[in-house]
């Protein structure tokens, strides 16, 4: 099943989607790396990439729990490439070749010290040169060179 975007998402449903969650901070089950990729995609496209995981963690441990759970794999990439594969998204052979819109997979150069250079999942921001993602305090934009794996919406 291929995404449909709709026709003007990214001056309308991508662009109004950022602007409100610019101060939404980190939180688990609401508002984490996962989830704010797939409401992203799901705002111009409609289709939930992570409907079979809302409502089954609200932390840490029980998110990864999860992912094991439905995924049968052990990290947020796993998680991104499962939800991709249902959804019928292709990955992309080079990564950076990502566009805006399109799910990634990023490395977060800014991550707590015990887990520096941990890969966190985002879209590929509406400038095209960086990776919007969320964090403590909201929106942050990761350069689009730190993308480790893409996938086409």
């Amino acid at each position: 099943m291929q995404l449909t975007r709709t026709p003007h998402w990214a001056t309308r449903e991508l662009h109004q989607f950022l602007l409100e969650r610019t101060h939404a901070p980190f939180t688990w089950g609401a508002n984490d790396c996962c989830l704010f990729a797939a409401d992203a995609i799901k705002s111009f496209t409609g289709t939930d990439l992570a409907a079979d995981f809302r409502g089954k963690y609200n932390d840490e441990a029980s998110a990864f729990a999860a992912i094991k759970t439905i995924t049968g794999g052990r990290s947020i990439a796993d998680a991104a490439a499962w939800c991709a594969k249902k959804h019928g998204l292709v990955e992309l052979a080079r990564p950076l070749y990502a566009q805006r819109g399109d799910l990634v997979l990023v490395e977060d150069p800014a991550s707590a010290p015990h887990r520096a250079g941990r890969l966190v999942a985002g879209i590929v921001h509406l400038n095209g040169r960086h990776a919007a993602v969320v964090g403590e305090q909201g929106l942050k934009r990761l350069s689009i060179r730190n993308v480790n794996r893409g996938w086409r919406v």
